[in-house]
């Protein structure tokens, strides 16, 4: 069952009223919006946590918040980028309680400490895996690299096809939902003809795979 949070607006919805303020800046009434969207104890920690990640959070709505984890990104760095929203919405929320219910002051330094120790905490629990070139990215939250393991490499013997025959030889693959094919081919004396490789929309390693043989005799005829 959906339920709101227990902030001022919420409350007067259901008869109890209160004198609003918000709790962070004591500027305006506290509404939902303003609590985790506008307020300037929230903006500043997305705007601190914007830097951390190197990405604009748009704070326009709470949809929007979502929108900024990137389409096109590893599996590790997108649950990343969810519990960091995840975790700045909580400890906004704690801090807001904090003020309320325990008269507990809370510094923005505090917050961000807070918030960069969960976001790590959740990095390094993540089952995704990433990509060589996220390494930076994950050294600067000091989230520890979950990289894909390499299959044992087995070696095979290389038969070059009788005259005037060629050979070609293909392959495709899949990883983090971008797929490619290419092939090479090769004369009976084992010269190097050429290449090709594309990117495709493919659901499947299979499909690339027989999308690549496909290729290769078009290419060839």
């Amino acid at each position: 069952m959906h339920r709101k949070m227990p902030t001022y607006e919420n409350l007067w919805t259901r008869g109890c009223v209160l004198v609003s303020a918000c709790s962070l800046c004591l500027n305006t009434d506290e509404m939902s919006d303003h609590l985790f969207l506008q307020c300037p104890f929230a903006t500043e920690l997305r705007t601190w946590l914007g830097g951390k990640i190197n990405s604009l959070i748009d704070c326009t709505s709470v949809l929007s918040l979502l929108s900024y984890i990137p389409a096109q990104c590893s599996p590790q760095i997108a649950d990343i980028f969810l519990t960091a929203v995840i975790h700045t919405v909580h400890t906004i929320w704690l801090s807001r309680n904090n003020i309320q219910f325990s008269s507990k002051s809370t510094t923005i330094h505090s917050t961000k400490m807070r918030i960069h120790s969960l976001v790590a905490l959740s990095g390094n629990a993540s089952v995704g895996k990433c990509l060589p070139s996220d390494s930076h990215f994950l050294d600067c939250i000091a989230v520890a690299a979950h990289c894909r393991t390499v299959k044992e490499i087995i070696s095979v013997l290389w038969k070059a096809p009788s005259s005037p025959w060629l050979k070609v030889n293909t392959d495709g693959s899949v990883i983090a939902g971008h797929a490619a094919c290419g092939g090479l081919f090769w004369d009976s004396q084992g010269s190097f003809l050429g290449a090709f490789c594309c990117n495709i929309s493919a659901a499947s390693v299979y499909h690339s795979e027989v999308l690549a043989v496909i290729l290769a005799m078009e290419y060839h005829y």
